[in-house]
């Protein structure tokens, strides 16, 4: 172990000899990703590599001086170009760094065309006169820079339901700040961190069942839960990489409502990540990170007396990582295909061959003694007409090639997820997208449950997990800049997971959405008001139809099956929110 330590710690000091613009990564719920992608979709940004996100403020400063050079710059909606204004502003200080020299560039660019980087004239950043009252508060010394910016929520929702356990009002009052920064031309840092004070059904405190991000340790101290969200990073950029030490969550792929390959369902965790662009047409991001499996480890867990007959128990739990890499490249300014490889493994120290970032995890698993759980995953982008995306994802848990086609033989352990994006689609403003996604049974979980695809017990992949699918159906349609108006529908479908020793049998006997548990349709509309800037006021309402199959809810209680029981009877629930968010994305 004390070897690894080394080995990373002069790489580290190796890299950290000449260094250039540092990554400052965009948090996942930034706005301006939806932002980017509308432009892209309309044609004014190209080969966007959208795919792979948290992206850094210098990518973000170099997408928005693209847009603003593009010949079409002059066709955008009023909207538009007020947000483009302050994105432009919000990501000012970066205009300082270059992206890439003329000289450097791959002679493949130039082969298939690709256009190179816009330089920024204006090399010098305009420092604002600092004001009490005016966020984000940004401190110079000389090359350096902090930025500062409190952020406030309180959300509240009314909920009317036929069944009890749905019908409780929920609260949450959320509170903190995000830090970001840069010391000299060396240091990049991040950091984003609030508490929540929630009171309400525990079943939504925990996001169970839906796409929103899962919480991690939760304290309960009367009728209130209490959560934290805390993501940290420092970044070191040399000259043809970056290094990214820090907690935070990955999004690989292109998917609205999740992601089959790796999305922010679960807590974040901390990671290693090394991040490479080879040119405006290929990246390449390979991370390694730390899980929590919260599974109790017996062998090192230990008690402590504490007097007589009482103990103080030591809970220790086995541990638990991930390793993956991502190529993404375009061929095209309108076509980009991302091939992603995943790995989850633990129980031991964290193993030296699945550090060496441009490895086969395949290989790599079978040196280890084949005792891991790997994923592969393909996905694509692809505009075919200015205002037209069409997206897709592909992710193999186990396949046979030769046995593919071979239902009695075969372990088609896939997910897939298709989607179509419309921006301006017949008036102005209004964007259309339609996505469904399916998952086989026993994709994500894994003969060893410490190789299931899982962290703090949601999973990394799409929020359904396994035997599941999902179809949304989505407007958004905006007036102007401040005001924003949103619907949207999905069914979703949630099979049963049997016992894990049913999974590797042949003939394969379950079948997609066997054991169906339930099936929920949902209707959402929203509206969105921008009061006074950075103050936000959203109003919702939201209807919910749950129908379960209560034969395989009874048989699940009974033990027939594993997974867990969400809802035991038919249920309807109708929710009116209201949230007020200050300086919230």
């Amino acid at each position: 172990m004390k070897l690894k330590i080394c080995f990373f710690l002069m790489l580290f000091l190796y890299l950290s000899i000449q260094l250039s613009a540092q990554r400052v990564l965009v948090p996942l719920n930034d706005d301006v990703y939806d932002f980017l992608e509308r432009m892209q979709t309309k044609g004014l940004l190209k080969r966007y590599h959208d795919g792979i996100k948290p992206i850094s403020r210098v990518d973000v400063r170099k997408y928005l001086k693209e847009i603003e050079a593009n010949q079409q710059h002059d066709d955008l909606l009023e909207f538009e170009q007020k947000l483009l204004d302050e994105y432009s502003k919000e990501f000012s200080y970066e205009q300082k760094f270059k992206i890439q020299d003329k000289h450097e560039e791959n002679f493949l660019e130039k082969f298939i065309e690709l256009f190179g980087d816009e330089d920024d004239k204006d090399s010098d950043v305009k420092k604002e006169q600092w004001k009490a009252f005016k966020f984000p508060y940004n401190f110079y010394s000389g090359e350096s820079i902090i930025s500062f910016e409190p952020k406030f929520q309180a959300a509240y929702q009314i909920n009317s339901s036929d069944t009890s356990t749905f019908a409780e009002n929920y609260q949450r009052l959320t509170g903190g700040g995000y830090i970001y920064g840069y010391l000299g031309d060396k240091i990049g840092f991040s950091f984003y961190g609030v508490n929540n004070a929630v009171r309400g059904n525990e079943f939504y405190v925990l996001k169970i069942d839906s796409p929103q991000q899962g919480i991690g340790v939760q304290h309960k101290r009367g009728d209130n839960y209490y959560y934290e969200e805390v993501d940290a990073a420092l970044s070191f950029s040399a000259k043809y990489a970056d290094i990214t030490i820090g907690r935070f969550s990955n999004y690989w792929g292109c998917g609205h409502t999740g992601s089959i390959v790796l999305s922010n369902k679960a807590p974040s965790y901390p990671q290693v990540m090394l991040s490479a662009k080879f040119s405006n047409w290929l990246r390449f991001v390979y991370f390694h990170g730390w899980l929590e499996s919260n599974i109790r480890d017996d062998s090192t867990s230990y008690l402590i007396p504490a007097g007589e007959d009482e103990y103080f128990e030591r809970e220790l739990y086995k541990k638990k990582y991930v390793a993956a890499h991502r190529l993404e490249f375009s061929p095209s300014s309108r076509f980009t295909l991302g091939l992603s490889e995943l790995l989850y493994y633990g129980e031991r120290d964290p193993e030296l061959v699945y550090f060496i970032p441009i490895i086969l995890f395949w290989s790599a698993q079978r040196y280890a003694n084949d005792q891991d759980n790997e994923l592969i995953g393909i996905d694509y982008e692809w505009i075919p007409w200015n205002g037209i995306k069409t997206y897709g994802s592909l992710l193999i848990d186990e396949i046979s090639l030769s046995k593919m086609f071979d239902k009695e033989n075969s372990h088609n352990y896939i997910a897939y997820q298709l989607g179509l994006y419309f921006v301006d689609l017949v008036v102005n403003g209004l964007d259309l997208r339609s996505e469904y996604t399916h998952l086989n049974p026993w994709v994500y979980t894994h003969k060893f449950p410490i190789n299931e695809v899982s962290s703090d017990d949601y999973w990394m992949g799409y929020w359904t997990g396994q035997n599941a699918d999902n179809l949304y159906l989505g407007a958004e349609y905006r007036f102007n800049s401040k005001l924003k108006f949103s619907a949207d529908y999905s069914l979703y479908r949630k099979g049963a997971q049997d016992s894990i020793k049913h999974q590797y049998e042949i003939p394969p006997v379950e079948k997609f959405l066997y054991g169906h548990q339930y099936t929920k349709q949902t209707i959402g509309l929203d509206v969105q008001y921008e009061m006074l800037p950075q103050l936000v006021a959203e109003f919702g309402y939201t209807f919910t139809d749950c129908n379960v199959n209560e034969e395989n809810i009874h048989k699940a209680e009974q033990g027939e099956y594993v997974n867990p029981v969400y809802y035991r009877s038919d249920f309807t629930k109708s929710t009116i929110s209201i949230v007020l968010s200050w300086r919230f994305n």
